[in-house]
C-alpha cells in the first residue's frame, strides 16, 4: 500500500510513544506536553482528535472526575472509553509547568499524582494513540481503494466511460458505487443532508462514513474549474453536516490537457486540502481519448486550481447545494 505520507505520521506517533514509554517522572509531564503539541500541528491528527471531542461531549466531565478522584473511569462503549482518555491526556498534556500558576488552577497536585502513576501510559495514553492509529490506517486503506479505482478506469475502462460521461455525471457515479460495493464496502446510495446530496456515504447508520462526491471536469463545456470548486464545497459541506474529518472527491477528466491541484501537501500523489480540520482528498481521473501517445504528445499545459480558490468558496455566501 502506498501511503508515504500518511505512513510517516504513523511512524512519528510510534517514536512519541516510545519517548513516552521511556520517559522518568522527572521528564514525562514535558514530554507529554510536547506530544500533544505534535498532535495539534498535525493537520490529519488533529482532526482525528477534534472529531473523536465533537463525537462524545460528556466525556470531558467524566474525565475530570478521573482527575480529581484518582480513579479510573470506565466507558460502556469503546468510543467512550477512548474520549475519556483524550480528555484525561489533554487536561494533564496542557496544564501549567508553573507550579505556583498551576496550584492557582487547583490542579496541579491531581494531573502529578496521576500522571506519576504507573498505570497512566497504559490507561490512558496507549488507548488513545491505538485509536489515531486505527483512523490513520482507515484513510490509508480507503485512499489504496480510490488509487486503485483510479488505475482501473485509466488502464482498462478508458474508452467505455468517456463514452458514459456524455450521459452526464450520474453514470460515472455509479461505476464508483459498482467498484466499491465489489471491494465490499458497505454503503447508501444518496442520502440527504442540511447541505443537500452527497453522492456516496458509506455505513451512513455507523460511526464511521465515507463522504464521497463526483464531479467531471471539461472547461470546453460547463464543467470548469468553478465546477471543481463547486464539488469540493459540496463534499466540505457534507463533513461538516455529518461531524466526519475528511472526505474525497473524485474528478473525471474529460480533455486533453492536464488538470493540476497544487496543494502543499499530497498523499502517494493525492492532494488534500485542509480547513477547519476537515480534510479533503482529491483524486483525479483521467478518461480522456489521445489520438498519440504520451511520448507523441510532449508536455502539455495544464488547467491549474490554486487551494486558495477552494478554501474561498467555504466562506462565499452561497446558497446550499442541491
Amino acid at each position: 500500500m502506498d501511503s508515504e505520507y500518511i505512513q510517516s505520521i504513523r511512524y512519528k506517533l510510534q517514536k512519541r510513544l516510545k519517548r513516552l514509554s521511556a520517559a522518568n517522572q522527572e521528564s514525562f509531564r514535558m514530554v507529554l506536553a510536547q506530544t500533544w503539541l505534535f498532535l495539534q500541528d498535525n493537520e490529519i491528527t488533529k482532526g482525528i482528535l477534534d472529531d473523536l471531542e465533537r463525537r462524545v461531549p460528556e466525556a470531558e466531565k467524566w474525565a475530570d472526575t478521573v482527575i480529581q478522584d484518582g480513579c479510573a473511569m470506565y466507558g460502556d462503549t469503546e468510543l467512550t472509553q477512548t474520549a475519556i482518555c483524550y480528555w484525561v491526556v489533554k487536561t494533564c498534556a496542557t496544564a501549567p509547568f508553573d507550579e505556583e500558576k498551576a496550584l492557582e488552577e487547583g490542579r496541579h497536585r491531581e494531573i502529578m499524582q496521576l500522571t506519576n502513576s504507573n498505570d497512566f501510559r497504559d490507561s490512558y495514553v496507549e488507548p488513545l494513540f491505538d485509536y489515531v492509529e486505527e483512523q490513520i490506517d482507515d484513510k490509508r486503506m480507503t485512499l489504496a481503494l480510490l488509487k486503485k479505482y483510479k488505475h482501473r478506469c485509466e488502464w482498462f475502462r478508458r474508452k467505455e466511460l468517456k463514452l458514459a460521461s456524455e450521459q452526464g455525471e450520474t453514470t460515472l457515479v455509479y461505476d464508483l458505487y459498482e467498484y466499491l460495493h465489489d471491494q465490499g464496502l458497505q454503503f447508501h446510495i444518496e442520502p440527504k443532508s442540511a447541505s443537500g446530496r452527497a453522492d456516496l456515504i458509506s455505513a451512513q447508520t455507523g460511526k464511521d462514513r465515507l463522504l464521497a462526491d463526483a464531479k467531471i471536469f471539461n472547461p470546453d463545456g460547463s464543467q470548469d474549474s468553478g465546477h471543481i470548486v463547486e464539488g469540493f464545497r459540496q463534499v466540505y459541506e457534507y463533513a461538516k453536516d455529518f461531524n466526519e474529518p475528511s472526505g474525497y472527491l473524485v474528478i473525471f477528466k474529460t480533455c486533453e490537457r492536464d488538470l493540476s491541484i497544487p496543494t502543499q501537501n499530497q498523499e502517494s500523489a493525492i492532494p488534500f486540502i485542509t480547513h477547519n480540520n476537515k480534510t479533503i482528498f482529491i483524486i483525479i481521473v483521467d478518461i480522456f481519448i489521445y489520438d498519440k501517445t504520451a511520448s507523441e504528445r510532449g508536455k502539455l499545459k495544464a488547467y491549474e486550481i490554486l487551494p486558495e480558490k477552494f478554501v474561498q468558496s467555504l466562506s462565499e455566501n452561497s446558497s446550499p447545494a442541491n
